[in-house]
């Protein structure tokens, strides 16, 4: 086993410094890895070598997360720093080699080469399910959230064609992507990313959004509202989502049922909000199912409803562009009850989807640079990312009296240093 992971202590009558509360949250992540491992099992993971076990390959994995490299550097440098710091004492072989303080970059490697896409689907929901108690015992997260779903494409490069390298014109410089489907949930101010699915080429995804609806339900939370990109613009997603008592939030496509609600909208013959029906996809054999939902017009950024209609009747612009000003947002909530604020209603909560979306952008900011062909070490750099670098930055932010000043940047380099004893080891 190692032993250079250990956080040194501080030193006493030192003044804490402003890092202490992240130093903290470091130490705790310590003791939620210990409870993953307990949740997920043993027989979940590969069982290692004779002396490396899996928790000396996930701390190779988990620097390499932190700071943003791959898992030769983080494998090479961390051996470099147990010497120097006197933590660990190679042992000169017959054959000149040494011994190490942690795995090799091969047998991190061989290891990850035995983590199959299944085994690493229960690993994700013990981590985020552990991370998820934690926030809500801290209180940082309260009973009622808000689920949000979304897709991210990753670019591939390789000569595999087979269900889980789907194709694509979206990534410059390929035509080939892998898919993950991510979940985060909104509360308190705070945001957690709390699932992660590889979905394979044709495969349905309406269970991955109701497993992980019941499993929050499970945990203790109430769901009011599910967000949605267009990806998830379907019956079978509306429907199922609100089965469940969940109601719906996503974009409108600009269909021509959608075209059609605009122009009612722009000559008076409808109001702002109309009833909007989705159907399923007609299949033979099989009847055409619908569900009603309902429609909300909004005008886009640095434009009113007022002054769009009234360049449309003085003539100053066609309909067409007019249109163009305007887009929709599709609920299965209904407006009873709630008069002219239930637009306000509707908006409010799916202001917050673009958190999601700019946590994507921020996790590709340095990250692993692995050129693993395997679906289960991409899958495992894809929850380390979103793990390590999104939640705990997050529930650091609620300790760390900076606030919303404690940067990613700012966040992984303290992290490092504390646990390393040097700057930007």
């Amino acid at each position: 086993m190692t032993r250079f992971y250990k956080i040194p202590e501080s030193s006493p009558g030192v003044r804490p410094s402003s890092t202490s509360a992240v130093y903290k949250t470091f130490a705790e992540f310590k003791k939620i890895a210990a409870k993953v491992l307990k949740a997920v099992g043993a027989k979940n993971l590969p069982p290692g070598k004779c002396k490396w076990k899996a928790l000396d390959m996930l701390v190779v994995l988990v620097y390499a997360w932190l700071r943003g490299v791959s898992a030769h550097h983080a494998s090479k440098k961390l051996n470099d720093i147990a010497i120097e710091k006197g933590w660990f004492k190679p042992v000169m072989f017959a054959d000149g080699r040494h011994s190490r303080a942690v795995p090799h970059q091969t047998q991190v490697n061989e290891w990850l080469g035995k983590v199959v896409l299944t085994q690493l689907k229960k690993l994700s929901r013990a981590v985020f399910s552990v991370a998820l108690k934690e926030a809500r015992k801290k209180g940082y997260l309260p009973r009622e959230v808000v689920l949000e779903y979304d897709t991210t494409l990753r670019g591939y490069w390789g000569r595999r064609r087979d269900p889980f390298i789907k194709g694509t014109t979206k990534v410059q410089g390929t035509h080939y992507v892998r898919q993950y489907h991510g979940g985060m949930v909104h509360g308190g101010g705070m945001s957690l990313y709390v699932a992660l699915d590889h979905v394979a080429k044709e495969e349905s995804k309406v269970p991955f959004l109701l497993d992980t609806a019941a499993w929050l339900k499970k945990l203790g939370f109430k769901v009011k509202w599910a967000l949605a990109d267009r990806e998830y613009y379907s019956y079978s997603v509306l429907f199922s989502l609100k089965a469940q008592g969940i109601d719906v939030i996503t974009v409108a496509k600009d269909y021509k049922q959608l075209r059609g609600a605009k122009e009612a909208y722009l000559a008076g013959r409808k109001g702002r909000v109309q009833t909007f029906t989705i159907k399923s996809g007609a299949k033979a054999g099989c009847k055409v199912q619908s569900i009603r939902c309902w429609l909300v017009l909004y005008p886009k950024k640095k434009y009113a409803l007022k002054a769009i209609q009234r360049d449309l009747h003085h003539g100053a612009m066609t309909v067409d562009g007019v249109c163009e000003r305007i887009y929709g947002l599709i609920t299965t909530a209904a407006p009873q009850g709630h008069g002219k604020k239930f637009s306000a209603l509707i908006r409010r909560p799916y202001r917050t989807r673009w958190k999601i979306e700019t946590g994507y952008r921020v996790a590709d900011v340095k990250h692993c640079s692995w050129r693993s062909d395997r679906d289960g070490a991409r899958f495992m750099d894809e929850m380390g990312r979103m793990l390590l670098l999104q939640d705990l930055w997050h529930v650091a932010m609620g300790d760390d009296p900076r606030g919303n000043m404690l940067t990613l940047e700012t966040f992984r380099d303290e992290i490092v240093n504390r646990s390393t004893c040097q700057i930007n080891a």
